[in-house]
């Protein structure tokens, strides 16, 4: 850089001492270097943000990058039938994985060594949920009376054996099946009536049509949970379901490695509802 003839005199034309002299030149230095610093700042931003849509992919217009350090994601794990000759097995595992799960319950199974289970459930902080008493479809949905009264019958018996008062119902075959359609606004406005909530699912482990396997379930899962943050698992807890208590562990350490933690579904900001956005 060349220094202008002038550059050390005065505001007077005078010479300037050697000290304002060296003292120029070192503003000047100073600038040079916070502009080198700057550029180095802006480059090296450019570079991180590149780097950071090449791990993510390409955002369309209006698209949002989902941070997972800054957005809480948390797995619901749901089991309905039980309890089961199964249920005690599946409890050693959310024990030894730290993970809590919600179970919709059928009435006419809590008896006897069953009633144990469920006290179990409930001291390891676990969730019970009203599924139905007896799960006979023509039973249930005969009515909107019928339907009513299995839920409550179950909802009473929770309160009597327990001493515990169920905040949720999961309809057998979920609020949107085609028996309950003739009532469904008239049965969803008495069980808010109630105080309680109805509970569907968005992510289910199709483990109680056909004949499932560790891979299938796993495959069911795997292919939905990712789509939501608070992701809601159907799974089964009937004595039949032995692939799902297979699967089980592997589905929990999946999700902790997507990043996902573990809670009971009253927990859950929003209802998990079909036919709503969730």
């Amino acid at each position: 850089m060349k220094i202008p003839d002038n550059f050390n005199k005065n505001d007077n034309g005078e010479e300037a001492t050697s000290w304002n002299f060296k003292e120029k030149v070192a503003c000047i230095a100073a600038v040079v270097i916070i502009c080198a610093c700057m550029l180095a700042e802006r480059a090296g931003w450019r570079n991180s943000a590149w780097m950071a849509g090449s791990r993510n992919g390409s955002k369309k217009a209006g698209e949002s990058t989902i941070s997972e350090g800054t957005i809480k994601k948390t797995a619901y794990l749901t089991f309905d039938d039980g309890p089961s000759c199964l249920t005690e097995k599946y409890l050693d595992i959310l024990k030894e994985e730290d993970a809590k799960a919600t179970f919709f319950l059928i009435g006419q199974q809590i008896d006897g060594e069953m009633a144990e289970i469920i006290k179990r459930e409930l001291d390891e902080g676990h969730e019970i949920g009203v599924h139905t008493y007896c799960h006979e479809a023509n039973e249930i949905y005969a009515n909107e009376e019928s339907c009513f009264k299995d839920i409550m019958k179950i909802k009473e018996q929770l309160e009597t054996q327990f001493g515990y008062d169920a905040k949720l119902v999961r309809f057998p075959w979920g609020s949107a099946n085609g028996y309950i359609s003739t009532f469904r606004e008239n049965i969803i406005n008495k069980v808010h009536e109630n105080g309680m909530e109805y509970a569907d699912w968005n992510v289910s482990a199709e483990d109680s049509v056909g004949t499932p396997t560790v891979d299938s379930i796993m495959g069911n899962i795997r292919k939905d949970f990712k789509k939501y943050n608070e992701p809601v698992i159907l799974m089964h807890d009937s004595g039949c379901n032995k692939q799902t208590l297979e699967a089980l562990r592997g589905v929990i350490k999946e999700l902790k490695a997507a990043g996902y933690g573990f809670a009971t579904l009253s927990e859950r900001e929003k209802p998990c509802h079909f036919l709503e956005k969730h």
